[in-house]
């Protein structure tokens, strides 16, 4: 009976493997990205809209009734394009797709906008908190959206979330399918 050698312990015990399909790394990895993005924007939207809203009661207390209408009417308005573009959002993030498990989804990468934004760093996209709406501006102007989103096609997912997340991560992924994945 020969004995076996002892284990290297510089060799990893598996081989390295990237989780999920490219179309489920793709999918993650909008999803996340519009996420972050559609916060960061929908907070400074609603922040402007209660500005909006604090200056039309100091002005129907202490100025015309009018201008304070026209002030109250411009707050709906801002309200109204936050309710557009987290629509807009939602849709261009395929987040409609993940509707049933959204719920999951959301626990699993709360933790990850921080990374979010040091990936979009990392790969030369706009990820600072006032510099967001620019990633959304170059996504729908078309002659840079091409450039765009070849840099997001290098988002790598791994870096985003941990390791213990991103395998039920890629199960709600392929359990779902959304479209464009193989």
């Amino acid at each position: 009976m020969t004995a076996l050698p002892p284990p290297d312990r510089d060799e990893p015990d598996v081989g390295a493997f990237e989780q999920g399909t490219p179309g489920s790394r793709w999918a993650l990895g909008r999803y996340l990205v519009g996420r972050a993005i559609g916060e960061y924007i929908s907070r400074a939207l609603l922040v402007f809209a209660l500005l909006v809203v604090a200056l039309t009661a100091l002005v129907w207390w202490a100025g015309p009734t009018w201008l304070a209408i026209l002030i109250g009417i411009f707050a709906l308005t801002v309200l109204l394009l936050r309710w557009a573009l987290g629509a807009v959002l939602r849709q261009a993030t395929g987040a409609g797709y993940f509707g049933p498990m959204e719920d999951r989804m959301r626990r699993l990468v709360a933790d990850t906008r921080g990374d979010v934004r040091a990936e979009l760093r990392r790969i030369g996209l706009p990820s600072r908190t006032w510099t967001l709406p620019l990633l959304a501006w170059r996504l729908a102007r078309r002659t840079r959206r091409a450039e765009t989103l070849a840099r997001l096609r290098q988002f790598e997912v791994e870096r985003v979330v941990p390791g213990a997340r991103l395998d039920e991560l890629h199960l709600i992924v392929a359990q779902l399918r959304p479209p464009g994945m193989a």
